[in-house]
């Protein structure tokens, strides 16, 4: 006599086995739809960064002071992992006019400082900003001749220049498991070519 249809146990089996693939499933969307949302935050904080080192370096002031040996030199100081410089902040970093603002790479993260081009730091600017956390490393280089008789190369460093640099190279190196990326960001002074002023 042959049989018809399934046992109840079979039938039992056979929701037990479909409910588990069904659940693995709406794990894995559920996993996918959250790492689609890290990444599109973490895009939008990478894009808010770069746009704000744009402005403030596209804006770089050419100042003058003196430097080693009594000779002028830009009021720039630029070194593989931190860089220096004068620019005018918006309003909202608590500062009217042209201040020093430094970037660098600390153990929290990239940390924007500012403070006024005369005078000390205060609040927020002495204690500086994290622009962005948990990032392995920075990396900045400088295009351009610090002095008339140097070479138009790229340079780790750039101190004691008679000129801003042409071109500046920012990147920053998240840890191996981080899926954040940096794109290629390179910034031109708008004032690049331009003799600088005095600093007051």
């Amino acid at each position: 006599m042959t049989r018809r249809g399934m046992s109840l146990v079979e039938v039992l089996v056979g929701l037990v086995l479909l409910g588990m693939v069904a659940t693995l499933g709406f794990s894995s969307l559920h996993l996918v739809g959250q790492a689609s949302q890290v990444t599109a935050a973490d895009l939008a904080v990478t894009g808010a960064v770069q746009d704000l080192l744009r402005l403030r370096l596209a804006g770089v002031l050419p100042l003058v002071a003196s430097g080693t040996a009594g000779r002028p030199a830009i009021l720039f100081e630029g070194q593989p992992e931190r860089m220096a410089f004068v620019a005018e902040l918006p309003r909202r970093f608590g500062l009217a006019g042209p201040a020093v603002v430094e970037l660098r790479a600390q153990e929290e993260g990239l940390r924007l400082f500012w403070r006024p081009l005369s005078g000390d730091a205060a609040g927020e600017g002495q204690a500086g900003r994290v622009l962005m956390d948990r990032i392995a490393g920075l990396r900045l280089r400088y295009f351009g001749s610090p002095r008339p008789a140097d070479a138009a190369v790229w340079r780790e460093s750039w101190s004691d220049a008679s000129a801003l640099p042409g071109a500046i190279e920012v990147s920053v190196q998240f840890h191996e498991q981080d899926a954040r990326r940096w794109p290629p960001f390179v910034v031109v002074p708008r004032l690049a070519g331009r003799t600088g002023g005095a600093a007051e």
